[in-house]
């Protein structure tokens, strides 16, 4: 059965203003993120990442083009109506976590549930559970600024899963952490989407590109490589941030190369 589509770019372009005139950021995006897909978006650095993952979420409005969620023009909808949205919609973990330094764990994860009114007497297991979910549910009463990135990062997910989102959006989580503490958030998110979770992931470790079930690579503000593959098929041979392949000095150079999937698959 086909997967329901639920973000669709329309020829979106993204131009920012600087002294000299105007810097064209994303050149004419066309791609379609449908429901229960592990999406990861991966390319070069300065090749427009951030901005394609801003303007899906409706914080950076298009030059040119259309964003549409849910089969509606997201930006036909004013800016307070596309943060409404993004509250209950779109479970956002960024690269650096953001706590209020003096609530515990449990407190930081039941802040928004505080701004939603939710039943006071069922918001204590609302939590556990969340950070069951993540493993987490022992340090409940830690400040999380007390614990390792990676368990931070883990909090933040959990944080991101309090309203029950359609749609979980992580910029470079793993950007922060060791190996272990990066597979480990990884293997959570893969569990996530086995159980119908959509994801779309910013990053710059090719290796987690063999848990993608949607791969859109990016080079100069330009999806250059768009490539679906099940479970069975991953690209199970990438190993390491370069993907196995001749490293250079900067270590970008492969991911430049706008056949970079396909080459890798031979």
């Amino acid at each position: 059965m086909a997967k329901k589509s639920y973000i669709t770019t329309y020829n979106v372009i993204k131009s920012f203003t600087v002294k000299d005139g105007e810097v064209q950021v994303l050149k004419g995006i066309n791609l379609t993120i449908s429901e229960g897909e592990f999406v990861i978006i991966f390319g070069p650095s300065g090749c427009g990442k951030s901005t394609l993952l801003h303007t899906l979420l409706g914080l950076e409005m298009p030059t040119g083009g259309k964003v549409t969620v849910d089969g509606k023009d997201f930006y036909t909808s004013d800016e307070d109506e596309r943060a409404s949205y993004r509250r209950y919609h779109y479970g956002i973990i960024y690269q650096q976590p953001l706590w209020i330094g003096s609530l515990s764990v449990k407190e930081n994860v039941a802040f928004i549930l505080h701004l939603t009114n939710y039943d006071i007497n069922l918001m204590d297991k609302k939590v556990l559970e969340l950070l069951s979910l993540v493993g987490m549910e022992h340090w409940a009463d830690y400040r999380p600024t007390e614990l390792s990135s990676g368990q931070q990062q883990k909090i933040s997910l959990a944080r991101a899963l309090t309203l029950n989102p359609l749609l979980i959006v992580a910029d470079e989580p793993t950007g922060n952490l060791d190996t272990v503490s990066g597979q480990e958030l990884i293997d959570t998110f893969r569990k996530l989407n086995e159980t119908g979770r959509t994801i779309v992931m910013v990053t710059h470790d090719l290796e987690y590109l063999r848990y993608g079930t949607h791969l859109i690579h990016m080079v100069d503000g330009q999806v250059v490589e768009d490539v679906f593959q099940d479970g069975k098929k991953h690209l199970s041979g990438i190993r390491g941030k370069r993907g196995n392949l001749k490293e250079t000095p900067t270590g970008e150079a492969n991911v430049r190369d706008p056949q970079f999937l396909k080459n890798l698959k031979k």
